[in-house]
């Protein structure tokens, strides 16, 4: 691997909003965007954030995708929230799927807004990952929202994960 500065990364990612499907032409973006996820693992960056939450095409981006969160960890709730909520309101499906995802690493309330309308979207695969996320939000507010969406889904899958994260949340609750 050639070395790469941040500023080379970072206009990488900047060429790279979002990423396409996956395809195997795709392949050697996806090593370089690797590349781009190892500097910024070991040299982090606040400029990445934005554009790495919008940088998910379809598909898993041949298992870099589910890596990327390893780089967002490394910097507070309060550098990655603000842009977050704006990813999950993206109109690219991978955008969305993957910020949701991510955002069950940053259980804070401000999310709870984002993530609800995201219990409507019509991938039952987002849907499921919001179910997920709210669930670790330590909040009152996220069962209601749960109650109501229990009433109105119809996806088995979304529903089970809604049961579960109710009954965990009572257990919780049950713990003095």
């Amino acid at each position: 691997m050639k070395y790469m500065n941040s500023a080379q990364a970072i206009m990488f990612l900047k060429d790279n909003q979002p990423f396409s499907k996956d395809t195997e032409e795709k392949f050697e973006v996806i090593k370089k965007y690797n590349d781009v996820r190892v500097h910024f693992l070991n040299h982090p960056d606040p400029q990445c954030i934005p554009l790495f939450l919008n940088s998910f095409g379809e598909g898993s981006g041949f298992g870099v995708y589910q890596l990327i969160e390893d780089v967002l960890m490394k910097f507070s709730i309060e550098q990655v929230v603000p842009h977050l909520i704006s990813a999950l309101k993206s109109e690219h499906i991978g955008v969305r799927y993957w910020c949701t995802h991510i955002a069950a690493s940053f259980p804070t309330p401000s999310l709870i807004s984002p993530l609800s309308n995201l219990l409507s979207d019509p991938d039952p695969d987002i849907r499921c990952a919001a179910v997920t996320a709210l669930s670790q939000i330590e909040d009152d507010r996220t069962i209601g929202i749960l109650k109501e969406v229990l009433e109105k889904e119809d996806d088995p899958d979304v529903l089970d994960l809604i049961q579960e994260a109710m009954n965990e949340s009572k257990i919780d609750a049950a713990i003095p």
